[in-house]
């Protein structure tokens, strides 16, 4: 998988507020493969988890919850608080 795809859509979540918007409400990691799908990128998990804390625009749910909370997020531990930080 091209590091290319992910830095486009990652761009494209920068630009765009109806991406940012759907990216501050997603529930899962998956949910944001689905989002990048929708807007024709395809980007792998790995992917994500790597470079999601080199993501630091508010549109990621993490941002403001630290990298313990990032870090359980992509785990897929639950119950995590998603609404607040």
């Amino acid at each position: 998988m091209s590091s290319d795809q992910f830095y486009l859509f990652a761009a494209l979540a920068s630009f765009s507020s109806e991406v940012q918007e759907k990216l501050r409400q997603v529930q899962s990691p998956e949910a944001i493969l689905d989002i990048a799908a929708d807007h024709g990128f395809e980007i792998t998990l790995q992917q994500l988890a790597y470079y999601a804390s080199r993501l630091n625009g508010d549109h990621w749910i993490w941002v403001q919850k630290g990298e313990a909370w990032r870090q359980r997020f992509f785990a897929g531990e639950q119950p995590l608080d998603l609404q607040t930080a």
